[in-house]
């Protein structure tokens, strides 16, 4: 009876000491939890990639298929087999207006004409069942039955750039003998025949969807397999403007005044960097520095339109609350060729709560009119207007930059793509 009285005296004592040190260590530090809508953890490297091929098997597409002279289209059937295979599992399917999977090898007799019978596009119909967990590639020429890429601009929106995923596009251009359809506002056909000059050339799009590791990783292997001399673009659409965008677990601090190192609240994610203030009242500062590295088809940022988000929240109670106000500026300075430092100027008493733990997420990303498509979009592109035959220039895509700048809008206006993030958390207890 003793020693059962010993014991529970013993778990009571245990769960008391529990109870009393919860949230602290031997020093008397506390832990606390970062607020919930703090950037998503960083992705995960899978050990094998879900890769679904979508092939456009509408009769616009027949004419890539007809020429021998530089036709790079007729080698991608075996491309896109070899980099899916070496990337993890890959599946292939056709589509016109419905999806049909294919099996085996089926997907290689696209590099001949006969697949294509199909006479409506529904690329968003591709992006209804595209699984978003996996890697998907639509190739078409761009060509939307009724022309209805606002709906496709939409589902991408709402599926991918509102989820932290990515849109790419890589345009080649191939030799092309066939019709096109639907151009002007009367829906003309034309027949064109590119011949064997490169000039002449008509551009078709590989549309990747899915993680930007992913994406990353297909375009770098898909560069590398690019053998033949035909012109390759590339543009990648996600909500970031760097190869990853930096932050304090890989931004180098400098210049500081007014703020010290401090580790009281236990922060083990590297990226939000813990501070204290040797003064409430005086101006505190730092400067972190960084380079700019373009990922393959980034947009380009304009680097003197930049625009600084700052959001400043407090510990209530365990609470995270959102405070009203700051005073804090963010100046971009150029340091050297692709450096860059970022130096942050504040007044604690104007900015903080205090008595409270607060914490900064502040961003640097371009305004909407310094992040602009590449050059080679507009370069591709041709309007949506009536042209006589002879005048027809099917060398480039109709509206090209009005489908892929909406994609664009979409993403900055969606993600909000960022150059640089900087978090921190100051103890003002």
């Amino acid at each position: 009876m003793i020693r059962k009285n010993i014991l529970k005296l013993v778990t009571a004592a245990m769960i008391l000491l529990a109870l009393l040190s919860g949230g602290c260590n031997e020093e008397g530090n506390v832990t606390i939890t970062l607020p919930p809508d703090f950037q998503r953890p960083p992705e995960p490297v899978p050990e094998k990639f879900l890769i679904d091929v979508y092939w456009d098997a509408t009769y616009s597409m027949q004419g890539y298929t007809t020429l021998d002279a530089g036709n790079v289209y007729r080698t991608l059937p075996d491309i896109l087999g070899d980099i899916g295979s070496s990337m993890g599992e890959v599946k292939f399917y056709r589509f016109g207006e419905n999806i049909q999977p294919l099996e085996g090898r089926e997907y290689r007799k696209f590099s001949s004409p006969a697949p294509y019978d199909e006479l409506i596009t529904a690329v968003h119909n591709v992006i209804d069942k595209a699984d978003s967990s996996h890697l998907s590639i639509i190739i078409t020429d761009l060509f939307e039955s009724d022309s209805d890429w606002s709906n496709v601009t939409r589902k991408l929106r709402d599926k991918y750039f509102s989820k932290h995923l990515a849109v790419a596009v890589i345009g080649i251009k191939s030799s092309f003998n066939g019709d096109i359809f639907d151009v002007g506002l009367n829906a003309a056909k034309f027949n064109y025949n590119s011949y064997d000059d490169p000039a002449r050339f008509r551009p078709f799009y590989l549309i990747l969807m899915g993680s930007e590791m992913s994406i990353n990783e297909f375009m770098e292997k898909f560069q590398e397999r690019q053998t033949l001399p035909n012109e390759t673009n590339y543009l990648l659409l996600s909500e970031n403007l760097t190869e990853s965008t930096d932050d304090f677990s890989q931004l180098k601090l400098q210049g500081v005044e007014n703020f010290f190192a401090d580790d009281r609240l236990n922060i083990s994610d590297k990226r939000v960097k813990e501070f204290g203030l040797d003064s409430f009242n005086d101006a505190a500062t730092f400067t972190v520095n960084f380079e700019y590295k373009q990922p393959l088809g980034a947009c380009l940022p304009d680097m003197t339109a930049l625009n600084s988000q700052v959001r400043i929240l407090y510990l209530n109670e365990q609470e995270w609350q959102v405070k009203d106000g700051n005073d804090i500026k963010i100046e971009l300075l150029p340091v050297e060729a692709d450096s860059y430092a970022a130096k942050v100027t504040l007044t604690p008493e104007k900015t903080f709560v205090r008595g409270a733990i607060n914490f900064v997420q502040a961003s640097l990303s371009p305004t909407s009119k310094g992040y602009k498509l590449p050059e080679w979009v507009a370069a591709w592109s041709m309007a949506n207007v009536d042209v006589a035959p002879e005048n027809f220039d099917g060398s480039k895509t109709v509206n090209l930059i009005h489908v892929l700048g909406s994609l664009k809008d979409s993403v900055f206006a969606t993600a909000h793509p960022a150059l640089l993030n900087i978090n921190f958390i100051v103890d003002n207890r």
